[in-house]
């Protein structure tokens, strides 16, 4: 029969067995799991970036390494909600033109300095400073930050920003009216700070290894241009006890194809984005690896230049619209749970109830011929066709969507179509000399001036679309209490125009990831993910 302890000798036992019980259930917990593997990430990019200087960031490949390397006041979560980041706390005064934060004492650069109010105060004059020559210094005169449009445009020193340090840890931001979603805006990677040591050291070439001082959850490692972009961990980031990945790795692979051969071979993690042809084989052969990625804040377009004949005619325009059969260039073309899409804006925004355009309601029969009757009108024949060039990135994807629009094009309206490929780094730089140009834009904050902005007078789109009616509307709602109608009514604008065609937006699509990568969110509608939170883990 079972024996008995005394009271003394069951002490003894729990003592002694108590170590080896808090072990046994380490060892089964995610934590020592994620302990016990490698905690190193590799993902595809997309692409080369232009620069990991936050104040040169030009496209989503840059922004998606700047969100690892900088942290900025305010970031999101997996939701999209803003949450503190540098700053633990903000204020707003003198009817929300005034705003005040405080930030962490103990956050430091990777370099160990502490991080100050004053590094902010020299970064947001520098991102508006006309010799930065920043693509984006546009998106820094959104929150009208005092003085900020005339430094722009060179009337004022950017010493004369609106934006203060009263002491180390206090920042100061005035703005010359209220902008209801000013503090959003600060969770962007171009308004992210940097090191002013470091670019009065090193000039330009602050950004290399071994130079390149960050403040976010990783630092640069190294930078093989055109092969791979390694970070590691920040072992000075505010909240570094939480980073679990010691390694991230990024690889710049432009064709979907090739990148699926790279995860199906072990050499990448997470692939955002399956091809439309292996879809169905990944459904079968990987259902347990198979990830959802809830919709965007995306729209796929292509921008016309308004200034340039023969697009410089509406007519033009809007029959090259018209001619594009949506349904179809998402069923078959990008085929990944794509919608087909006939205004800029998508429809899950927050502070706006917009509507389609008369034309959508239209089949696909009669906005073809609607199509054919403008094209007629504007001048041109089988005798006179139709010609005119376009020029996108080099990109798999892109390439076999511009194949499809012109053969669209070619069959509906005769028109003959010179289609340049440019690699994407040369593609974000060319501004001018084409005629259509592969757009698309992903939210930079959750608010529709995000995408209309873009056709603003100090917006960054290719199409020269210039409408003072339009950017008084844009102005307007900036302020307002309500702006939807207001937004409303530059959409329409946009849509009678047409100095952009609708394509396309994101649905639910799927994508792949290594059952050991844990805590990868997916749901952030502008796209933000962030590896902060990412471990591996049997």
């Amino acid at each position: 029969m079972p024996t008995s302890l005394k009271p003394h000798t069951l002490s003894r036992l729990s003592t002694t067995l108590a170590p080896w019980l808090v072990s046994a259930a380490l060892m089964f917990s995610p934590l020592s799991q994620a302990a016990a593997m490698p905690q190193q990430l590799t993902l595809n990019n997309g692409a080369e970036v232009s620069s990991l200087d936050p104040h040169k960031l030009a496209a989503e490949p840059d922004f998606n390494i700047g969100k690892d390397l900088f942290d900025g006041l305010v970031s999101q979560d997996a939701d999209g909600k803003i949450i503190p980041a540098l700053a633990i706390s903000w204020q707003s005064f003198d009817d929300n033109t005034r705003y005040v934060f405080k930030l962490r004492p103990d956050a430091k650069w990777s370099n160990g300095d502490p991080i100050t109010a004053a590094d902010f105060v020299y970064s947001f004059q520098r991102l508006l400073d006309p010799a930065t020559a920043s693509p984006y210094s546009w998106f820094a005169a959104i929150p009208r930050i005092k003085n900020s449009q005339a430094i722009l445009e060179g009337k004022l020193p950017a010493t004369e920003l609106g934006v203060r340090a009263p002491d180390p840890l206090t920042l100061e931001v005035t703005l010359e009216a209220p902008v209801p979603f000013f503090v959003k805006l600060l969770s962007h990677p171009v308004m992210f700070p940097v090191h002013p040591a470091s670019i009065a050291a090193h000039g330009d070439g602050w950004t290399a290894p071994g130079k390149l001082v960050s403040n976010g959850p990783f630092m640069l490692s190294s930078w093989d241009v055109n092969e791979k972009i390694v970070l590691v961990k920040n072992p000075n980031y505010w909240n570094a006890a939480e980073v679990k990945l010691e390694q991230l790795t990024f690889l710049p692979i432009g064709d979907a194809a090739v990148a699926l051969k790279r995860y199906l071979a072990g050499e990448l993690d997470v692939l955002m984005s399956i091809p439309s042809e292996q879809l169905k084989k990944m459904q079968a052969e990987r259902p347990q690896e198979l990830i959802e990625i809830a919709p965007s804040l995306h729209s796929s377009y292509y921008e016309l230049n308004t200034q340039l004949p023969p697009t410089d005619d509406v007519r033009v325009r809007k029959a090259l619209a018209y001619a594009i059969n949506r349904d179809a260039l998402t069923q078959y073309v990008t085929a990944n749970g794509e919608l087909a899409s006939y205004s800029l804006l998508p429809p899950q925004i927050d502070g706006f109830a917009g509507g389609q355009p008369a034309y959508a309601a239209l089949t696909q029969a009669e906005r073809e011929s609607l199509a054919k009757q403008l094209i007629s009108e504007a001048g041109y024949s089988a005798d006179k066709p139709l010609k005119f060039s376009m020029v996108i990135p080099s990109f798999k994807g892109d390439q076999k969507v511009a194949l499809a629009l012109v053969n669209m094009w070619q069959q509906v309206l005769g028109a003959e179509v010179e289609v340049t490929k440019l690699e994407p780094k040369v593609f974000y730089a060319t501004k001018s000399g084409y005629h259509v140009y592969r757009g698309g834009w992903v939210a930079d904050y959750n608010e529709p001036s995000t995408f209309l902005d873009v056709f603003g007078a100090t917006g960054s789109n290719k199409s020269g679309y210039a409408n003072p009616s339009y950017q008084s509307l844009l102005d307007q709602a900036k302020t307002a209490q309500d702006p939807s109608q207001l937004y409303q009514q530059a959409e329409a604008m946009l849509t009678e125009d047409f100095p952009l065609i609708p394509l396309y937006r994101a649905g639910y699509q799927l994508g792949l990831k290594k059952p050991e990568v844990r805590g990868y969110s997916l749901s952030n509608p502008e796209q933000n993910y962030y590896r902060r939170d990412v471990y591996l883990a049997n």
